[in-house]
């Protein structure tokens, strides 16, 4: 039976209690068992997880650059549809203007097209050379932003801030750990 990390690491905390006892016998037993047993299963049990979590990374690689692949031709395709319906548009609206009312339809043997007018509000044009100074205060607001990278700085030379009430804003916290495989 194959015994899970953490109980290889509970076996391992008694052997290491036996290795530094003053009992020769039990100094030897815990030496041999941990040599003969304990290091070949636990080298077996990291190349299990070592195996898995690289078949997994291959196989999160090879989703990645599939879903990229499947994306861009998806964008492809949209430029496409977005293009034949602009030529489509284009056809109806110079059909429109020479027919009037009777050129905003058209019947194929398997669709219907129609050239309708956009609802909700109508189309505004703002004048792109102005700046936002420019315009009349009862039009602009002001959004207030989270100076993120001063409020870093800050908690980082003080280990943390609190506001006027005493209420923690931020804090440092621990630094947190990671695996490295090779």
């Amino acid at each position: 039976m194959l015994e899970s990390l953490y109980q290889l690491d509970v076996e391992l905390e008694l052997i290491l209690d036996h290795l530094e006892s003053d009992d020769e016998q039990s100094r030897t037993f815990a030496e041999s068992h941990l040599e003969e047993h304990l290091f070949p299963q636990i080298e077996e049990k990291i190349d299990s997880y070592t195996t898995a979590i690289r078949k997994y990374e291959t196989k999160v690689k090879y989703q990645k650059e599939e879903a990229q692949r499947i994306q861009s031709l998806a964008n492809t395709n949209e430029t496409t549809v977005k293009w034949l319906k602009s030529k489509l548009q284009e056809f109806m609206e110079r059909r429109f203007e020479k027919l009037g009312e009777r050129g905003k339809k058209l019947e194929g043997k398997l669709s219907k097209v129609s050239l309708c007018t956009n609802g909700g509000h109508p189309p505004i044009w703002i004048n792109p050379n102005l700046k936002e100074q420019d315009f009349p205060q009862e039009y602009l607001e002001y959004i207030p932003r989270l100076k993120r990278a001063e409020l870093i700085d800050a908690t980082i030379n003080l280990g943390e801030i609190r506001d006027l009430q005493g209420r923690l804003i931020a804090k440092v916290m621990p630094r947190t750990y990671h695996i490295r495989i090779k």
